[in-house]
């Protein structure tokens, strides 16, 4: 049996090179972690599509389409299944946003995957194979906050350079806390955590010297994390990752980081004033504290993406400039900046809901590079225009030279991340349509339901 499985596009952080189509980002773990769920039963062929990189192939002979759904990726993936369900093949949509909204999912698919996948998937494929699929398939809660028995991703199955970080591991899943903005707590009861001996066996597996560790906060259990880190030092592997600034504060910590392999941190700094993170529930992270956290990283020679969000109740008009002059004092080595957004299913959704002030569920704009709200102190105008003199300011090339001449052995990595930025920057400041007052749209559920016959759905 032939299974496609497909990632949306999402349009974003992507570049031509050598004529191909190519992510600023880390290769996704969803579809060679389906697939290697899959792959016990040799009856099953699959072919993994993802969209950012790869045209989807709307005529394929397949037996079964399986589409992980983003947010911001949601009207793609229903216009995709469509297409595939008007050709008489079933569908199943999971991912984050079809677990946050299942009713708005359903109607555009023959089964959907609510929650986590690694039980629920491996059934309904035998399901599926004997004629009995279910219309929900709804993951099983784990009694002991341990995820056990995941197999290696089929890394092979998926077209490497396509990725600027082609291969990706992941060690645990969730988050200890509540930003009002982020899915992650509507999704995950606390922080999951995967066997040791299973993380090391999957970047054992990697044939390549470089990858990338996708969890949202795999520090927070400090215990956990160093005892990682002491596992990934005989591997002689380079990585990167995600953190919260307060990453900075235990100095063994910091040293089995370098020791391991980490020369990359992406930080959550979200702003420089510390009324706005409170009111997201951030109020951990301490402004005052960012420059010794900065002089720490560096020391341990390790490059710093940072990022800033610009829409806050508490913000007014001076926060960029105020962000941008942090930004360069702190000596960040890649900034990067987004807008507050409302995800489904997060408390800022249901808050900003109540008060009226979401501008549309047209979900193709959920990408936090569009506003898609009502400022409380300014116009959704000013905060899109101050978004995008922010970015142009931070990447103009006299201030890029200066993050460069100030990174030390870390330059070649802050010119490559200036040099894709800008290209972004550009992106961003010329797209047709970026420029007018946003409206309200129609819902979610009206916007996305097209026909398979409509060009929308049929173009690749």
């Amino acid at each position: 049996m032939k299974i496609l499985l497909i990632l949306a596009d999402a349009n974003m952080h992507k570049f031509w090179a050598f004529g191909r189509l190519k992510s600023a980002r880390e290769a996704p773990l969803t579809l060679t972690t389906l697939a290697a769920l899959g792959s016990a039963d040799p009856g099953f062929e699959f072919r993994l599509i993802d969209e950012s990189v790869d045209a989807v192939p709307l005529d394929y002979p397949a037996d079964l389409v399986g589409i992980s759904v983003l947010t911001g990726t949601a009207r793609r993936a229903y216009a995709l299944a469509d297409h595939f369900r008007f050709r008489g093949v079933p569908v199943v949509l999971g991912g984050v946003h079809v677990t946050l909204l299942p009713d708005e999912a359903a109607r555009h698919a023959d089964a959907i995957v609510i929650g986590m996948a690694e039980k629920t998937w491996p059934r309904l494929l035998a399901e599926f194979k004997a004629g009995r699929l279910a219309k929900v398939y709804r993951d099983e809660p784990l009694t002991d906050g341990w995820l056990r028995d995941v197999p290696t991703p089929r890394y092979d199955l998926q077209r490497r350079s396509g990725y600027m970080m082609p291969y990706t591991v992941q060690a645990t899943r969730g988050c200890i806390h509540t930003c009002d903005f982020c899915t992650v707590p509507a999704i995950y009861p606390g922080l999951i955590r995967r066997p040791i001996a299973d993380i090391v066996r999957d970047i054992k597996a990697i044939p390549a010297r470089r990858f990338a560790l996708s969890d949202v906060s795999p520090f927070d259990d400090v215990p956990y994390a160093k005892e990682l880190l002491r596992a990934m030092i005989p591997l002689k592997k380079k990585w990167g990752g995600l953190a919260t600034v307060r990453i900075a504060d235990d100095g063994e910590l910091l040293d089995l980081l370098h020791r391991s392999g980490c020369r990359y941190l992406l930080l959550g700094f979200e702003s420089v004033k510390r009324r706005a993170l409170s009111a997201i529930h951030k109020g951990f992270n301490k402004p005052d504290d960012y420059a010794e956290a900065m002089r720490r990283l560096h020391q341990a020679r390790i490059v710093v993406q940072g990022c800033f969000v610009f829409g806050f109740d508490e913000d007014t008009q001076s926060v960029f400039a105020e962000t941008l002059d942090e930004v360069q004092s702190l000596k960040i080595d890649i900034p990067r900046y987004s807008l507050y957004t409302p995800y489904p299913g997060t408390k800022l959704f249901h808050r900003l809901r109540g008060e009226g002030r979401i501008l549309t569920q047209d979900w193709g704009q959920y990408d936090t590079m569009h506003v898609v709200i009502q400022p409380k102190n300014m116009t959704p105008v000013e905060l899109y225009e101050g978004f995008r003199w922010t970015y142009r300011e931070t990447f103009r090339w006299g201030r890029s030279l200066r993050r460069m001449l100030s990174a030390g052995t870390r330059a070649p990595i802050v010119l490559a991340g200036a040099m894709a930025y800008r290209n972004f920057v550009r992106r961003i400041c010329t797209a047709k349509g970026f420029e007018q007052p946003l409206e309200v749209t129609a819902p979610a559920d009206r916007i996305s339901s097209t026909s398979p016959a409509d060009d929308r759905a049929s173009s690749a």
